[in-house]
């Protein structure tokens, strides 16, 4: 039997959450700041595992450990991690890794599949900080116009030969140059603060554009004031370097908002936190 589709109704909205079959593993999507939380339940565990390894599989195959869940600590069975790097526009599955007190790694959770949405137009460009994500943001990008890859080569002439000998390495990841716009002086502030935390950043837009996910190290940053003095728009021109995925083994924990700093603002006092009741597990995922 043919289905029919109308094209006048809009696609059903993609889930923000989901749930192994087996129950113990949560994904839940950050929109705010193209990240998911992951949430491992091995209360019912005996013994429930000291920490848990999460690990994401993306559409293409490719494995990476979850940054601060290589591994997470579990109290009380309950483990949490933060993945702001997956893939942006395609299902990633996730999955939990129990591990006891002697570091034996127990079999995995059931997989739980999600998508995090891709960026519209005209801030279609994530620039992510790797260690900080509550720095992470949206951009707009005026120009990216070109990646250099180096090559490493070495060239020997030979006596008596005309053509020389030539010794060819791997080319090097791309380098290249980015123009970003500012429109007001909180995007300016964070932008700066983005670019100059010395951390390397993970620029992501839309698959379309054909822009692999990238980690870049940032170099001289030149701001300009297009306007007059009082217009808070500025140009950016950020050169950056790519270099591989910096490693995740035992990384910290950090997410959005959930920082000392930021539960110090409601709670100014350690009686203050505790007197709400909350666990480590309603803390660290906004309650839920």
């Amino acid at each position: 039997m043919a289905i029919v589709i109308n094209p006048s109704i809009p696609p059903p909205a993609p889930p923000v959450e989901a749930v192994s079959p087996d129950g113990i593993l949560t994904a839940r999507r950050d929109d705010a700041y193209a990240g998911v939380y992951l949430i491992a339940d091995y209360t019912a565990a005996s013994p429930p595992p000291a920490r848990v390894r999460f690990v994401r599989v993306g559409a293409d195959g490719t494995v990476a450990e979850a940054r601060g869940g290589d591994a997470a600590w579990a109290p009380g069975g309950m483990a949490v991690a933060y993945d702001h790097e997956a893939p942006l526009g395609a299902a990633s599955v996730w999955f939990a890794y129990p591990v006891d007190a002697s570091g034996m790694i127990g079999a995995p959770s059931q997989g739980v599949a999600l998508a995090v949405p891709e960026p519209d137009a005209p801030q279609d460009v994530w620039l992510k900080s790797i260690t900080e994500p509550g720095l992470s943001m949206r951009v707009l990008v005026l120009a990216w116009p070109q990646m250099e890859y180096g090559e490493r080569q070495e060239r020997f002439d030979v006596l008596g030969a005309s053509a020389p000998v030539m010794r060819v390495d791997a080319w090097s990841l791309p380098t290249s140059t980015v123009t970003i716009e500012t429109a007001t002086l909180d995007e300016r502030l964070a932008l700066r603060s983005l670019l100059t935390t010395g951390t390397t950043v993970l620029a992501q837009t839309r698959a379309e554009y054909g822009r692999e996910d990238t980690y870049w190290v940032p170099g001289k940053i030149t701001e300009t004031m297009p306007g007059d003095a009082g217009d808070p728009h500025r140009t950016w021109e950020v050169p950056v370097t790519a270099v591989d995925r910096p490693p995740t083994i035992d990384t910290p924990l950090r997410i959005p908002g959930r920082s000392y700093a930021d539960s110090a603002v409601p709670w100014p006092t350690y009686a203050d936190r505790t007197a709400t009741g909350q666990t480590y597990h309603a803390v660290t995922t906004g309650g839920g």
